[in-house]
């Protein structure tokens, strides 16, 4: 059973305020269809249409907090369902699964995806774009144009680049990244061209401190350096890049959620998230179960660990980052938060002074705690929120 702390927020809330401002405000618009594009930490089930081999999540435990297993790579859902609940629409599927319902949008997502490589049963980067370009009539132009376009990819490239050059210079380092990040700015840009304006990002993880990095550099009790070297790297120029590209384009609007303060604060100080560990994976083996999750080595209590298994989240840290993503303030995402995006005119791009400033507010939000997760305050803080969003409209609007 999921933890009681974790129930989202109320409903009402939502469509009392969306009322309102569909009543007050008429030329603003919410979306309502999601496309999501990563690897395994947002994949539906796609994986398991492409793959001739067993997919663990496609048996149990994966899926055991709501009962069946899916293909996603958690106990439960994952964050992409959190945000499709948050906008008041059905839950994504995978564009795989035939038939299904893709009238809200459809999920790219595939496990073991990268942005540069080519490994076997899966879509790089590129390919899910591809297979966007391909399917992308289904949806009329306004409707991809108000859409949200959900991006998490290239942590597979850097555990890969790292595997196999374990003392890169800072220059090797900083051509490897560079290569990744030019692949997703050309990726960016073609959903763009097919009339893509909202672009939501969630930086990459301290890669060094998922269990089954740590446990296969044989170094359980601290974080690896490089892969979260690269990541750190890595986030850096994605934001940089956004900012340019906000920019460049005419109505580009972007979020940038900083998912690499979330999940390290979680590894550090876990209990103050209301998890009693952060470092090992409910289910797995090995010193912090890295690998070989099965039903045989499953902990009693999921909703108290950050990773279900050596790589992916629980249900309850796919929920706290949904709440974050959706919700939280400048010092955790930016310079739009979710719901902010969903409502922000097409004809409005906001642009921040410079890359300072950019820099700046990663800066801060790294070196500061959350707040506790506490649903109680989140609700207080979205519904202020929503009001500082009725405002924000109405300054667009004059």
């Amino acid at each position: 059973m999921a933890n009681p702390k974790s129930h989202i927020f109320s409903l009402s809330l939502i469509v009392t305020t969306s009322l309102f401002l569909l009543l007050h405000f008429p030329t603003v618009s919410f979306a309502q269809t999601l496309f999501v594009f990563g690897d395994g930490l947002y994949d539906a089930g796609n994986k398991q249409f492409l793959s001739s081999n067993r997919v663990d999540a496609s048996f149990p435990p994966y899926g055991i907090t709501i009962g069946k297993a899916t293909g996603r790579w958690s106990d439960g859902r994952i964050i992409p369902d959190y945000l499709a609940d948050f906008m008041g629409i059905p839950r994504i599927p995978p564009i795989l699964q035939n038939p299904a319902d893709f009238s809200h949008g459809a999920n790219f997502a595939v496990a073991d995806a990268t942005v540069l490589g080519s490994p076997l049963e899966t879509m790089t980067l590129s390919q899910q774009v591809i297979k966007f370009l391909e399917t992308k009539n289904r949806w009329e132009n306004q409707t991809r144009s108000e859409a949200i376009y959900l991006f998490y990819i290239a942590s597979d490239d850097y555990l890969s680049y790292a595997k196999n050059n374990p003392n890169p210079s800072d220059d090797q380092k900083q051509a490897f990244v560079d290569q990744v990040i030019t692949d997703i700015e050309a990726q960016i840009k073609v959903v763009y061209g097919s009339g893509g304006r909202k672009f939501a990002f969630q930086n990459l993880a301290p890669l060094g401190c998922l269990p089954a990095v740590k446990q296969a550099y044989g170094n359980v009790q601290e974080c690896v350096k490089l892969p979260s070297e690269l990541a750190a790297l890595h986030n850096k120029k994605l934001i940089k890049l956004l900012v340019d590209l906000s920019r460049q384009l005419s109505g580009f609007q972007y979020s940038f959620y900083d998912f690499f303060s979330s999940i390290q604060n979680r590894v550090i100080k876990s209990k103050i998230y209301t998890f009693e560990t952060g470092t090992a994976a409910c289910c797995g083996t090995g010193p912090v179960n890295g690998t070989g999750c099965s039903t045989n080595n499953l902990c009693a209590n999921i909703e108290d660990y950050v990773f279900f298994d050596g790589k992916h989240l629980t249900q309850e840290g796919n929920l706290q980052v949904g709440h974050l993503i959706w919700g939280a303030d400048p010092e955790v995402v930016g310079p739009n938060n979710l719901r902010e995006l969903l409502v922000l005119p097409l004809d409005v791009t906001i642009i921040l002074a410079d890359i300072q400033e950019a820099m700046a507010a990663i800066r801060k939000s790294q070196n500061k705690i959350e707040n506790l997760y506490d649903i109680t305050k989140m609700e207080s803080e979205m519904e202020n929120q929503w009001a500082y969003q009725v405002k924000k409209a109405s300054s667009f609007l004059i």
